[in-house]
């Protein structure tokens, strides 16, 4: 009895002095384990692919049941950019995000409803906002341009063409705002400015057959109907882009210019070794052309870009998210995610 007891006092005893060092030897471990998952290197490969539950297909027919299938599925394409921005002489590092979008817009106004509006009185629209943030010295800039391009036709609006632009530049001297509208077969303009020469303005041009420099980028994806073939090129009326203008401090004016898709090659990106269109455009009487690579296949994403003032930029990350609902501190991460912080 006395032996038996003495043998579970120590069965007991073995246990315990187990359990302690589990915990002192095996619970660091853990930690440790869990750390390292917590602060490891996003797969960019896993988190730029299009969630499986939308079934893409191929070809130039498939574009528009391919635009209902994934531009409507409650989300936008945020991607993200390495930039490198030529500012006063000078290539500046930076960040450039676009985040693509549908809604509706009121069509009597061209502005977003609050409620929901019967067919007639709204007109769908792809929204893209382009953010670009970047230092020069000492002090810091922050541009937005906001394109709502037409994704049908309604009134005199036809799908894929310039419906509004409005653009932002803040930095330390201050700021400017620019809008454009496109109404009644005329874009018509107010330009609000820190500088004298142009602090309160108003324009009028020709909208017909006449394109913005911003809207290009949203032509080139080719989301919802073929723009441009392989090897063609097109000759165009092109307003230069709000953010050009804004840095040559020019009037707005329309220039002479030509597109080229100049056919499919491969290129190696944060997407992998893909296939991709290559796209060139021009102004007349515009130094230099730009140039943008984009993927091959649906849904067409620009994977770089080069411009005409020497500005350029890589793809860093793509997601498809419902950023709208993700204010709270516990999406911080995701700022990682799309390589927006370190």
């Amino acid at each position: 009895m006395y032996i038996h007891a003495l043998l579970k006092i120590s069965r007991i005893g073995f246990i315990r002095s187990s359990i302690r060092f589990s915990q002192a030897f095996l619970m660091p471990g853990l930690l440790v384990v869990l750390l390292m998952q917590n602060f490891a290197p996003a797969d960019l490969s896993k988190q730029n692919q299009i969630p499986p539950k939308i079934a893409i297909t191929q070809g130039q027919n498939s574009k528009e049941s391919n635009f209902k299938k994934l531009w409507y599925d409650g989300n936008a394409e945020i991607s993200t950019y390495t930039l490198l921005e030529s500012r006063y002489g000078q290539i500046r590092n930076g960040k450039r995000v676009m985040v693509w979008v549908t809604e509706p817009l009121r069509l009597n106004t061209l502005i977003k409803p609050d409620k929901k509006l019967a067919e007639s009185e709204m007109i769908r629209v792809l929204k893209l906002n382009d953010l670009r943030k970047f230092s020069t010295g000492i002090y810091e800039y922050s541009v937005m341009t906001s394109l709502f391009s037409a994704v049908e036709n309604k009134g005199l609006l036809k799908n894929n063409e310039t419906v509004k632009i409005s653009f932002t530049a803040q930095e330390w001297c201050g700021q400017v705002f620019d809008r454009l509208i496109n109404k009644d077969s005329a874009f018509t303009g107010h330009i609000y400015s820190y500088f004298e020469t142009d602090a309160e303005k108003k324009y009028t041009l020709p909208s017909q057959n006449i394109e913005t420099e911003e809207n290009l980028w949203m032509r080139i994806r080719e989301l919802n109907s073929v723009y441009l073939l392989p090897g063609n090129s097109l000759e165009l009326s092109i307003l230069p882009s709000r953010w050009m203008e804004r840095k040559a401090h020019g009037a707005p004016q329309v220039h002479k210019g030509v597109i080229s898709n100049e056919g499919v090659s491969q290129l190696n990106t944060v997407l992998g070794k893909i296939f991709v269109k290559k796209y060139v455009w021009q102004l007349n009487g515009q130094p230099g052309k730009t140039t943008v690579w984009v993927e091959e296949k649906y849904p067409h994403r620009i994977v770089q870009f080069t411009e005409r003032d020497g500005s350029s930029g890589k793809l860093l990350a793509s997601r498809r998210e419902p950023y709208w609902t993700q204010n709270s501190t516990k999406f911080d991460f995701k700022r990682k995610e799309l390589g927006l912080v370190e």
